[in-house]
């Protein structure tokens, strides 16, 4: 029997199946929240919560009591810890996030210390490894991975609102300051039920790194929510099937799937392109501009009038205005989210 076959026929047995389906949800969990979490720019924030839930399965490791719960109650911890920090600007983001970051992982360190046996279980919450998703691990990732899904599709048009404008929002009337708490939780439990899986070092590549390769190719949020899903769902698989064919740590192989689907991103994204050639091609009409840098595609929104993108944006001058349109230098409309 060939390789390929034994893999498929390894889905006979339940380990296997928990395997496939837990990272196909971590994939999409993950995914789904590291949108917001790039579109915020809190990458380091997420880096120091996915450490400190490493405290917290140092403890569980040490009371040899099941993990995921204590994990949260660190990762919760050490996420509205930093938040409050920053929202009252005690400190500089930076600084906090180090303290704590610091902090915790000292805290696992000296746990670690405390458990007088090495245990394969510390090596499991460091590197990650699918195939020990038990039955157990796989019934609180579902629920708690449904319960994070719901919620950011909830709230997903004011986290958007307020990552690019904040004060606005709360002059609209957004509790700006509890959906951003919100969201930090809901960014600790997505790395709580994911930690096993995928291991405190490797879980931030699996809410970074599809965003990341998403945010190549669109501008759309919902377009790019949707890439980055697949990006997601598709290094769990390609992950966990490398792993078996060439007897390789799976949390390490998915790391590895979607880091190289962002390079590929990367390479061949066409905001990229448009960069290189924002003198000759508009990015959003793919047509070239004129001697002055105007687009000339007549099917533009703005066609019947001269105008530059630049991104997200149509720029439109006020010599190439109508003669009744108010006295403006330059007037912007924001390409529909």
């Amino acid at each position: 029997m060939s390789k390929i076959a034994e893999f498929f026929q390894a889905f006979q047995y339940p380990f296997m199946q928990y395997a496939l389906i837990a990272g196909v949800v971590i994939g999409i969990v993950c995914s789904i929240i590291g949108v917001f979490v790039l579109l915020r720019g809190m990458v380091f924030l997420g880096q120091a919560i996915a450490h400190s839930s490493f405290a917290g399965a140092a403890l569980a490791i040490l009371l040899d009591v099941q993990p995921t719960m204590i994990i949260m109650a660190f990762s919760i911890i050490s996420a509205v810890t930093i938040g409050y920090v920053n929202q009252k600007r005690l400190m500089k983001d930076e600084v906090i996030i180090g303290v704590v970051f610091s902090f915790f992982v000292a805290l696992a360190a000296l746990l670690i210390g405390l458990k007088r046996e090495y245990t394969s279980d510390i090596k499991s919450v460091l590197f990650g490894n699918l195939l020990t998703v038990d039955r157990e691990d796989f019934i609180l990732l579902i629920i708690f991975s449904a319960l994070v899904i719901m919620l950011i599709f909830l709230i997903k048009k004011e986290l958007y609102f307020i990552t690019f404008d904040s004060e606005l929002a709360k002059i609209s009337g957004i509790p700006v300051n509890f959906l951003s708490y919100l969201f930090l939780i809901l960014v600790s439990i997505t790395i709580a039920v994911s930690l096993k899986a995928i291991g405190a070092i490797l879980v931030f590549a699996m809410i970074v790194t599809p965003a990341a390769a998403a945010y190549q190719w669109t501008h759309r949020l919902n377009r790019m929510i949707l890439l980055s899903a697949i990006f997601g769902v598709t290094s769990a698989v390609v992950g966990l099937f490398m792993s078996y064919m060439l007897d390789l740590a799976s949390a390490a192989s998915i790391a590895i799937t979607i880091t190289v689907i962002f390079l590929i991103s990367f390479i061949f994204s066409p905001k990229r392109r448009s960069l290189k050639k924002s003198i000759t091609e508009c990015p959003f009409c793919k047509d070239h501009f004129d001697d002055t840098g105007h687009c000339q595609n007549p099917e533009c929104k703005f066609g019947d009038i001269p105008h530059i993108h630049d991104h997200d944006r149509v720029g439109i001058h006020i010599e190439h205005l109508p003669e009744k349109e108010p006295t403006v230098h330059e007037h912007e409309m924001e390409e529909e989210t």
